[in-house]
């Protein structure tokens, strides 16, 4: 499938958001969900210069993950201990008992957190960041609005990332509707792994998938994701078939998928379903802190990051299957 996108902002939308509905009126309830960040200027999540709405919460659980913020649902706490100058203001605030002074130092008891935030509003060090918030359909797309601009000279548009947008699939759908009745370009970073009603229910509204494939092998791709990978394919096969546009992106991660071996056989599949795109996006570890601020270890332990060399033989690799091969998003 083409991976270009009909659904362009032009000069003349409708750029201004809707008027957000009354609390508590007779109308429909104000559609929620939980996001943690929403990046501007972003240039590798689609066509153009975009805006990428990060949802909270994904179904893989990859062990190179670069955003482990993203992974569970609720609201979580980073807490940098380094910059924390044990000021004690966030134990006085905190009503669960998770932080106390002991011996001069704050000591954090993260099983005890239930996300309130307070801690961090009391934070003036800012030791203590909070990833995830609800946020409604409304104040995203307004958020969202506020670069159409950059839409209109670029081609660009909104991308729904994460974590997996399509986890929280109604309010996805919306966020989708009504940046299209705007105008805006819409697409969808999936990794796949839902169920099928929540990718069908996206395909008047996104412009584009950017689809995510990690490997074909069933066992390796569990061990590593603990995903499902036949969900994905089939899903990702269903999706070719219903015409949409794909582009499919392949994290090429050392030790698990870096192979000419491991290209070549994702690159032969996804050629079979006339889908003619391939992204294939290089690991690195500019996440690897975030483990700490969490409270986990970065558990992946492979010991260089793929090099241009081999991501340009594997490049190769892959247009031999007549695709269109980009090294980067």
């Amino acid at each position: 499938m083409s991976s270009s996108a009909p659904n362009t902002v032009s000069e003349s939308s409708n750029l201004t958001p809707p008027p957000r509905p009354e609390e508590g009126g007779a109308g429909s309830p104000v559609a929620t969900g939980t996001i943690f960040d929403i990046q501007r200027f972003s240039v590798h999540d689609g066509p153009g210069i975009r805006t990428l709405v990060f949802f909270k919460g994904c179904p893989l659980a990859c062990l190179w993950c670069s955003n482990p913020e993203s992974q569970r649902f609720g609201a979580e706490l980073l807490f940098d201990p380094e910059k924390c100058v044990a000021c004690g203001g966030c134990a006085e605030v905190c009503p669960h008992g998770a932080v106390r002074m002991e011996a001069d130092r704050v000591q954090y008891h993260r099983e005890r957190c239930a996300g309130c935030g307070r801690c961090v509003e009391a934070c003036y060090a800012e030791a203590r960041t909070m990833a995830g918030k609800r946020v409604t359909v409304t104040e995203v797309v307004a958020e969202v609005c506020k670069d159409a601009p950059f839409f209109v000279r670029s081609g660009g548009g909104v991308t729904l990332g994460g974590g997996e947008p399509l986890a929280q699939a109604d309010f996805a759908r919306s966020v989708l509707m009504e940046c299209r009745a705007l105008g805006i370009h819409t697409a969808i970073e999936t990794c796949g792994h839902v169920p099928w009603p929540a990718i069908e229910a996206m395909l008047p509204w996104s412009g584009l998938f950017l689809f995510d494939l990690k490997h074909l092998d069933a066992l390796k791709h569990r061990t590593h994701t603990s995903g499902d990978v036949d969900l994905i394919l089939s899903n990702l096969e269903r999706l070719a078939t219903a015409a949409a546009s794909v582009t499919l992106r392949v994290p090429v991660v050392p030790e698990f998928n870096d192979t000419p071996e491991d290209i070549r056989a994702i690159a032969e599949r996804i050629a079979s379903l006339g889908i003619t795109e391939l992204h294939l996006l290089p690991y690195h570890r500019l996440g690897q802190n975030k483990y700490r601020l969490l409270g986990r270890p970065y558990s992946f332990a492979a010991g260089t990051n793929v090099s241009h060399e081999m991501l340009t033989r594997l490049r190769a690799v892959a247009g031999d299957a007549g695709l269109t091969v980009r090294i980067g998003g």
